[in-house]
């Protein structure tokens, strides 16, 4: 134990007191601590420090400085004239206080004002000790012979489930929705570890359902549930670990902290989770997140995630305005950067914002996101789709790769893989993957709807028709008319091709595109009403922004060639998302003997790449 000013430094117990007032610190600021003071005769460095407290777990320079940071508050030390923690710039660090070295039980004798001899507190350990022994032996022996229980089985899969409001206000869900987010987040980087999305979960807020019966219906072995209270600065999240299938409470604690330091009290929670589950990968929990993160930071980029749920096409303006409000209080916020440039990337995918424009965007906060945390998932995960999205393949699947390994939950990530899966030629395995995120978020009209467009673009369309069934069938509400429209239109049901069409436009309200539908259709048929489509996008187009994709693919279902070929090289200017699939979608299958469409091919992907030599 060391003894510094008023201050006991326990290594044994990992306590920090100071005139016998515990004071909170994580466990890692505390190793940070006794490292420092144990090395108090020379300077340690940055690399030293960052090697021996983190270990294995790689981190940023940033987050070293904040513990150190965390650290001074602690001691209310000043960097500028320190009285405990010298800074050697560039360098890193030596402890500059006088240290006294005592033993246990001296420290406990020095707080009381007593003293005993050291024989006799051996004794008196020596003795409580026997003691300890002869209770231990004598409650054996009544207790009989003992049965060994059966091991529990080991947990693979589990789900958050939405965390109960307390706070009396429902306008503070956000704020309860972005502890499990984050907590989903952690969780999902345990090893070999499936955890849900939240997307799949939501659905059971408030649900009097058994656990049973939830934990079958996610298809997860345990399910973690709790409840948050929070008043003025404080929060208090009271959290517990079920196993699904016996509804066997496994784990329970309250952590109460201030909100200033909410990434801790998701740290914390999830490597006790961690722990409960499997200690052996417990340490793979990452602490990147405790850090101290101005209050306001974490408001707006919880306000963020919940504009960005789901990804609705008319939300991802108002998450962008909140995760640059956090990354502006908080340049080093990496989560929020991370989600800054997914929020990007779904206005260029669903055209929202000009492609080129939305795609540096997402680069730029992408990059920032990696720089500031080097193992950041969400971070890698937007480079690799911004490197398949520009046609960087190569570059692409191995940012996603670095992504899976960070966060193999991760929904965007397993998409990520299976499309490189796909252009790698390996397109069984692809809809595998697809299958499995299914799996692993079952109520996410997003992944159900992605697993109906893999397997229409691998041709398989009678099982892409039963997968939007299937969903039918799960999710209320659900929807894939927009994939229905392209699998019937390939098979010749033009009829059933029309209606999805019309139910698509309906869903969207898109009055201009029905009228346009209903008028071609009376004039000239299916085909008549593709053209008038196309045509009516053309003219949005003089107004507003329009997909050129979009108006390439009306035009080649209604047989114009030229036309099509025409808005398909726009969207290799304009940058367009869906560009990217152009090799694999079959109802382009009326270009592909036209030499143009060939150099088509070319541009998008590069000449000689192996995806055009497969077609």
């Amino acid at each position: 134990m060391y003894r510094f000013d008023d201050f006991l430094a326990d290594p044994e117990t990992w306590r920090l007191t100071q005139a016998g007032q515990e004071i909170h610190l994580e466990p890692v600021v505390l190793k940070l601590l006794v490292y420092l003071i144990a090395n108090r005769t020379r300077l340690v460095t940055r690399d030293e420090l960052m090697d021996t407290v983190w270990g294995d777990t790689v981190i940023s320079e940033s987050a070293l400085t904040k513990a150190v940071a965390r650290l001074r508050k602690a001691l209310d030390d000043d960097s500028a004239a320190p009285r405990y923690l010298e800074t050697v710039r560039s360098r890193g660090y030596r402890f500059v206080a006088e240290v006294e070295e005592i033993e246990q039980q001296d420290s406990l004798d020095s707080a009381s004002g007593k003293t005993r001899p050291r024989a006799v507190r051996r004794g008196l350990v020596a003795g409580a000790a026997a003691v300890v022994v002869l209770i231990v032996l004598t409650v054996s022996w009544l207790r009989g012979p003992q049965v060994e229980t059966p091991q529990a089985e080991a947990i693979g899969s589990l789900a958050v489930l939405p965390l109960s409001n307390l706070t009396g206000d429902p306008e503070q869900g956000y704020y309860v929705d972005g502890i499990q987010d984050l907590l989903i987040t952690e969780l999902s980087q345990l090893p070999g570890l499936r955890v849900t999305s939240r997307q799949s979960t939501k659905r059971y807020r408030d649900s009097h359902l058994p656990a049973t019966d939830i934990a079958k219906e996610l298809g997860v072995d345990a399910l973690v549930e709790g409840s948050l209270l929070r008043e003025g600065s404080k929060i208090e999240v009271t959290i517990q670990l079920i196993d699904g299938r016996r509804d066997e409470h496994l784990w329970a604690k309250r952590y109460a902290r201030d909100t200033s330091y909410v990434f801790d009290l998701v740290s914390d929670m999830a490597s006790a989770i961690g722990t409960e589950i499997d200690p052996a990968r417990a340490p793979s929990v990452s602490d990147r997140m405790a850090v101290p993160f101005d209050e306001r930071a974490s408001e707006a980029y919880f306000r963020g995630l919940k504009h960005l749920d789901g990804f609705v096409r008319d939300e991802a303006q108002f998450a962008i305005e909140q995760f640059q409000e956090a990354v502006a209080i908080e340049p080093e916020f990496a989560l929020a950067w991370g989600h800054l440039s997914l929020a990007h990337l779904i206005q260029g995918m669903q055209g929202i914002a000009p492609p080129r424009e939305a795609l540096e965007q997402a680069r730029a906060a992408a990059l920032r996101a990696v720089e500031v945390d080097s193992r950041s998932p969400i971070g890698h995960a937007s480079i690799g789709w911004i490197g398949l999205w520009t046609g960087d393949l190569e570059r692409g699947c191995e940012s996603l790769k670095d992504a899976l390994r960070l966060n193999p939950s991760a929904p965007y990530v397993i998409h990520g893989d299976a499309d490189c899966l796909m252009f790698a030629g390996h397109m069984d395995e692809s809809i595998a993957r697809m299958r499995e995120l299914v799996m692993l978020n079952p109520f996410s009209a997003m992944h159900s709807g992605a697993l109906a467009y893999h397997l229409f673009l691998a041709r398989r369309y009678e099982e892409s028709i039963a997968a939007v069934e299937a969903a039918r069938e799960r999710i209320p509400g659900f929807s894939a008319h927009y994939t229905l429209a392209r699998v019937y239109w390939v098979q010749g049901e033009f009829d059933k091709a029309l209606e999805a069409e019309r139910l698509d436009f309906e869903w969207r309200g898109d009055t201009v595109l029905l009228a346009a539908l209903e008028e071609g259709l009376d004039a000239a048929g299916p085909t008549g009403a593709m053209r008038a489509i196309g045509e009516a996008l053309v003219v949005r187009s003089n107004e507003s922004y329009v997909d050129p994709f979009e108006i390439g693919k009306t035009f080649a279902r209604a047989g114009m060639v030229d036309e099509a070929l025409h808005w398909l090289n726009r969207a290799v200017e304009y940058g367009s998302f869906e560009i990217t699939y152009l090799a694999f979608r079959p109802d382009f299958d009326v270009l592909r003997d036209d030499p143009r469409f060939e150099d088509l091919l070319e541009r998008v992907y590069g000449q000689g790449n192996p995806i055009i030599a497969r077609l």
